[in-house]
């Protein structure tokens, strides 16, 4: 799944904004890296970065939930916890070595990144939008 930003995705803060829209940056540059012929080590270097935006992207947004009194802030935390022990499931595993069935999980997992992606901010991330307006 090819994802782009677009400003219906915007939650209202410029910085959560910004990171969404660098994840999807790394998400496209992930999928291109693994496929033709395979770039191992930009594969590595994407999914890193992907890895620790995402972490500290976390713990931006559950710190800005947590000021604007946003009440599903900890079920959102733990769909964060899942994707961050996926994320860096794929990333142990894919530092074991670079192949072709390596390159296919990361190529499978851009795809479901990109699906999650545009519906946590669709379906949760949405939901902290007036908090974040009120606030």
């Amino acid at each position: 799944m090819s994802i782009a930003w677009d400003e219906s995705l915007a939650v209202g803060d410029p910085t959560i904004d910004g990171d969404h829209r660098r994840m999807i940056e790394l998400i496209a540059q992930l999928e291109a890296a693994a496929v033709a012929e395979i770039d191992c080590a930009a594969i590595g270097r994407t999914l890193r970065a992907l890895t620790d935006l995402c972490r500290e992207h976390f713990t931006r947004e559950e710190a800005l939930q947590a000021r604007v009194g946003f009440p599903e802030a900890q079920s959102h935390r733990t769909a964060h916890e899942m994707l961050m022990r996926r994320l860096e499931s794929v990333l142990a595993h894919y530092g074991d070595g670079c192949d072709e069935v390596r390159a296919g999980i990361v190529r499978t997992l851009g795809d479901s990144l990109a699906t999650w992606l545009v519906s946590h901010i669709v379906n949760s991330d949405m939901e902290f939008k007036p908090y974040v307006a009120g606030g």
